[in-house]
């Protein structure tokens, strides 16, 4: 063999020329799609770990990646929710304010969300829903009556004590002056937690998630998440579960016993986390979603805290059925009046199957 044969034979395959575009596919590994979302901190809902979580409700979770020359540049979760009563669904994701699109730009954004809605036909269900933080161009029929409600916090818990209201210390000090404590934990917490929010949830006139589904997010994401409880004497009467999101804390769940309004619990238990995640340094608190000039949304504002508008968009084949969709509520009438009167057994039993269909 000649030498410039050899030469010719062991230089190095040249890759392939680029085409530059985009292919969205599902068999991403999950050390790649992750390593993608953590590049990009505050996108905790996105991680890949949330497919164990929904599986407490064996409900179908499909990742979708867009690539590029073989590279990651934009991921959507989505998790299929199947319901006789309500519209069939792909979401992104149930529960949470935002998990929509995370893409690196406005090619990879449209490339996810036409397959999602090809994964959505594909599948018989009527529309996927999409809950980005921010306005993109996705589709016509959004639904804009929600804020997710957030707070910047200060260095140090005095300079955020000093920038309350002089009403909101008074109603943090009313429940101390009456001897309620707040002590913060993890898993060994969670009777009491979903013993409070069961109850709550029902006396709201809402299902309630299962036992199960937050031992599975505490199990999932340990580092990230506690549990909040306030006693009155050795009764748990109020608690919330926060998530560390990059550099912000996020309260997904909290409730207290109405038999306790009286007692401002709330206001403790949410300065106590305030408290913690000032010393912890958070930049942002996040007191999740609520509908504008709601009782939930004037709470929260009362704390210095700004509305920051959410942006869920419908898409369909069909765009009746997303219009539709766009233009539902979350209240359910007699369905609410009647979930009231259930009792706490009941409701608790069947609670979770209907919320993993809707929430």
């Amino acid at each position: 063999m000649k030498t410039d044969e050899v030469t010719k034979v062991c230089e190095p395959a040249k890759p392939a020329p680029s085409d530059g575009r985009i292919r969205v596919e599902e068999q991403v590994p999950v050390e790649a799609w992750n390593d993608y979302v953590l590049r990009r901190p505050g996108y905790l809902y996105h991680r890949a770990e949330w497919e164990r979580v929904f599986a407490v409700y064996r409900l179908p979770f499909r990742r979708l990646a867009a690539m590029r020359d073989g590279r990651i540049v934009g991921v959507l979760p989505l998790v299929w929710q199947r319901s006789w009563l309500f519209a069939s669904q792909f979401a992104s994701l149930p529960c949470f304010d935002t998990a929509g699109v995370l893409a690196d730009d406005v090619e990879a954004q449209s490339a996810l969300a036409s397959r999602a809605l090809e994964v959505a036909t594909e599948a018989g269900a009527d529309v996927v829903l999409l809950r980005q933080a921010e306005p993109l161009d996705l589709s016509p029929h959004v639904r804009t009556d929600k804020a997710l409600v957030r707070l910047r916090l200060e260095s140090d818990s005095d300079a955020l004590w000093l920038g309350l209201k002089a009403k909101v210390r008074n109603q943090v000090k009313k429940p101390q002056k009456k001897g309620l404590r707040v002590e913060r934990g993890g898993v060994e917490l969670l009777s009491q937690f979903f013993a409070i929010y069961s109850e709550n949830m029902r006396d709201l006139g809402s299902p309630s998630h299962s036992r199960r589904f937050f031992r599975a997010v505490i199990d999932t994401f340990p580092e990230e998440v506690a549990i909040y409880v306030v006693w009155l004497d050795d009764r748990a009467i109020g608690a919330g579960l926060t998530m560390a999101n990059g550099d912000r804390l996020e309260i997904p769940w909290a409730s207290s016993l109405r038999r306790y309004n009286s007692y401002c619990v709330n206001h403790l238990m949410y300065w106590e986390i305030l408290a913690d995640a000032c010393q912890h340094g958070y930049r942002w608190f996040h007191f999740g979603r609520s509908s504008y000039d709601s009782g939930t949304f004037r709470f929260k504002t009362q704390w210095g805290a700004e509305p920051v508008q959410l942006y869920w968009y419908y898409l369909a084949s069909n765009a009746e059925a997303a219009a539709k969709a766009a233009s539902l509520q979350e209240s359910y009438g007699w369905g609410t009046r009647l979930w009231r009167r259930l009792p706490l057994w009941l409701a608790r039993s069947i609670g979770p199957r209907i919320v993993a269909k809707v929430a």
